[in-house]
């Protein structure tokens, strides 16, 4: 996938370096088989992008399983993901299965199928609701759809961890919400990270749990960051001083840390 401005230089520029490669490599580029998507309504892209002679594509489109766009997916371009779950149930014979062998395949298949995009981002509920439909139909019923009569135990309850009385069955959007905060974690704690650097993208209510639930360690104060980790202590300055951190741009507040906020007291400077 490649990222570049709708002009005609860069086009041409791409166009020329994709041609370099196929003459060096012999892996020359299928131009039919590409496709090329305006992220912005730049004027004139569509017909700059003729002249690349591949098709154009509208949002979203799907890379390596996830679809990209530039706003949250909504439950409709979600639908595929829905289908394919729903999919796997005809090829089980389930009316050969017992409840414990439908079981292993919901914690095994119909949960795991998901997983990948619950690590990018959070689906909206209406998808997640349908997710727990079919495994919940296909757990007590052997089929997709389930009505009260069959279900023998309350959802919330069969989606505990088995010390907590319930069968073990993921909680889609609880295991989305740890999944995404492994991002945070893994932003902190491994600096060979390919991707570190990038600004990733987290809501507000994945931020505050993932401070709420972690703490500093200060050691030369050139990776925590003075505004938003909890090194007071084990308790954040949004924690201590609400009004005083409202002052602080939010640009700041995940770039300033520790070592140069206490560097001449330059934290000061950050509040507006």
């Amino acid at each position: 996938m490649l990222f570049y401005h709708a002009t005609t230089s860069d086009i041409a520029a791409v166009k020329e370096i994709l041609n370099l490669f196929g003459r060096a490599s012999g892996l020359k580029v299928n131009y039919a088989k590409s496709s090329a998507t305006v992220l912005h309504g730049e004027q004139g892209a569509p017909e700059m992008i003729t002249g690349l002679g591949c098709s154009t594509a509208a949002l979203p489109v799907t890379y390596l399983g996830i679809p990209l766009t530039t706003r949250r997916p909504s439950a409709g371009q979600l639908q595929p993901l829905v289908d394919k779950v729903a999919r796997r149930l005809p090829t089980w014979k389930a009316w050969l299965m017992n409840r414990a062998g439908r079981l292993a395949l919901v914690k095994s298949v119909l949960s795991a199928i998901p997983v990948h995009q619950l690590l990018a981002f959070a689906p909206p509920k209406k998808t997640l609701r349908q997710l727990e439909k079919i495994q919940r139909g296909f757990l007590w019923a052997g089929r997709a759809d389930a009505n009260g009569g069959h279900c023998h135990v309350n959802w919330r309850l069969v989606s505990r961890p088995l010390a907590l009385g319930g069968l073990g069955v993921h909680d889609l959007e609880r295991t989305g919400l740890a999944l995404r905060l492994w991002w945070l974690w893994l932003s902190r704690t491994e600096d060979g990270r390919a991707w570190q650097g990038l600004d990733l993208q987290f809501s507000c209510h994945e931020r505050t749990l993932f401070f709420a639930s972690t703490y500093m360690v200060i050691g030369n104060g050139t990776e925590a960051l003075f505004w938003e980790d909890r090194w007071l202590n084990g308790r954040s300055a949004g924690e201590l001083m609400p009004m005083l951190y409202n002052c602080i741009p939010k640009r700041r507040r995940k770039t300033r840390t520790v070592a140069e906020g206490l560097n001449g007291n330059a934290w000061a400077r950050d509040i507006q």
